[in-house]
């Protein structure tokens, strides 16, 4: 099979499971981000900028982490290792998905852009933002597949020194036990060491590059009001332009393992489920367990299971509770849009989370049928779960930031409305 006709397919497949049209959700998010953007433009053009670049580091950090969902953490991943198609139609099938969803984020971020035509300067403000916002599309559609693909390489291939390299520079945990194991009786060959975690190093290698784009265009975010930055943007543009091309080139050329790609993460994927490093609930999570009643063993289940299958919660969730402290300590002139990123987006990923404790492999509901758990205790495990992540996390150190500044209210009202969003997702029956 071509990649003509497999893009064909796929498209077809993606028309018929389509619910609506492709351009309205887009079109929503963009209109959203206007009116954000027009109202912020009352107090000034730097506002609206602000809020602008708020929006879109938002919408395209959302579109960083769905790129390995385009590629490899896909339900028909197993399927499509399994027939005879080489690897360069799947990997552009994989890209051509990967160029849609940037296009679509481009589209949005680009619609909320409109309400700088009415500031002074407005031509050349709209160019400096739409050249922001077609990197970060170019960076979407081909530098994180590009390094998703090579991440999934080195997993493949085994390691390596490589691989430690790799795992060392992105902060991939590895396993306690890395320790050279003692042979076994009667083998003259030493046991190999475990090596790092791959699925680490599956999440870490884009997450590590994404993390670079942001870093650094917000460095250079003066620029996009004509002022003088600490890094020269246009300069940055061109390099992250350049690097986004080269790197899906470089995939493209070495597509040929794509189909090995497909199989081996799906395989590990599977091998995670089955194995179990269960770790004890935490001090934290036994105070909020003796307070649950009858919700309490569930609670202490989707503790150990949500460490176990899904880390970046944890992971993220620092991130957000070092971004809120950040601005509250430093009290930035506008902080909005900053508390918006950090507690925007968490919303955004805990609504993510819920969604996720309430299937397999943290909810199994025919076993969960058998035990003597009432499907009430149940959902108020995963509320409580849910809520517990929420203030730890998020709430307090957006409060915190909110109280740093002079007028707390906005970052008050930020974080009661993502709470309400958060208890919604999480109380929703499953």
């Amino acid at each position: 099979m071509t990649s003509r006709e497999l893009i064909r397919w796929a498209q077809l497949h993606e028309r018929r499971a389509r619910t609506r049209p492709a351009l309205v959700t887009p079109i929503a998010a963009g209109a959203v981000l206007a009116a954000w953007v027009g109202w912020r433009a009352t107090t000034g053009v730097a506002s609206a900028s602000h809020a602008w670049l708020a929006g879109t580091l938002l919408a395209y950090g959302v579109a960083f982490m769905r790129v390995p969902f385009h590629i490899y953490w896909r339900a028909d991943a197993p399927l499509l290792a399994q027939l005879p198609i080489e690897g360069r139609p799947l990997f552009d099938a994989a890209l051509g998905r990967c160029l849609r969803a940037a296009e679509a984020t481009t589209i949005a971020v680009l619609i909320g852009l409109l309400p700088l035509l009415a500031q002074g300067d407005g031509a050349a403000l709209i160019v400096r933002h739409a050249a922001y916002a077609v990197t970060l599309g170019l960076a979407a559609a081909l530098l994180l597949p590009g390094v998703t693909i090579g991440a999934a390489t080195l997993v493949v291939h085994g390691g390596g020194a490589a691989l430690r390299t790799a795992t060392a520079l992105a902060g991939a945990p590895t396993r306690a036990d890395a320790a050279p194991r003692a042979p076994a009786s009667g083998s003259r060959t030493p046991a190999a060491p475990p090596a790092s975690s791959p699925g680490a190093i599956l999440g870490a290698l884009p997450g590590f590059a994404a993390s670079l784009v942001i870093v650094a265009l917000l460095f250079g975010a003066p620029w996009l009001l004509g002022e003088a930055a600490s890094a020269p943007a246009p300069v940055v543009l061109a390099v992250i332009a350049g690097a986004s091309i080269a790197a899906a080139i470089a995939a493209r050329a070495g597509a040929d393992v794509m189909g090995r790609v497909l199989r081996d993460v799906s395989a590990l994927d599977r091998q995670r489920l089955a194995t179990l490093e269960i770790k004890p609930p935490t001090a934290i999570e036994h105070a909020i367990a003796g307070r649950l009643g009858d919700a309490a063993l569930p609670y202490r289940r989707d503790a150990r299971l949500m460490r176990r299958r899904y880390p970046m919660a944890y992971a993220l969730g620092a991130l957000a509770f070092v971004v809120l402290v950040i601005v509250g300590l430093a009290r930035p002139a506008d902080p909005t849009p900053w508390l918006m990123i950090a507690v925007g987006g968490a919303a955004i990923y805990g609504v993510v989370l819920a969604h996720r404790m309430g299937r397999p492999p943290i909810e199994l509901p025919r076993l969960s049928a058998t035990l003597p758990l009432s499907p009430r205790a149940s959902r108020r495990a995963k509320l409580a779960w849910l809520l517990g992540w929420w203030t730890i996390y998020v709430a307090a150190p957006a409060l915190f930031a909110a109280l740093r500044q002079a007028d707390p209210t906005v970052g008050l009202v930020l974080t009661a409305g993502a709470t309400i969003v958060m208890i919604v997702a999480g109380a929703s029956p499953r």
